[in-house]
């Protein structure tokens, strides 16, 4: 989809979809949470 690989490909692994799980079971997807909105006072549940 446009996403740079973020691991080494194992040889012979071309489908996206695997090369996605190896690097989320690596860890090395980086996650970013961006919110807009108003500041909201209190406990956030």
């Amino acid at each position: 989809m446009g996403a740079p690989l973020l691991i080494k490909p194992p040889a012979g692994v071309v489908d996206p979809v695997q090369l996605a799980i190896i690097e989320f079971e690596k860890g090395v997807i980086p996650i970013t949470v961006k919110r807009r909105g108003k500041f909201i006072k209190g406990a956030v549940v």
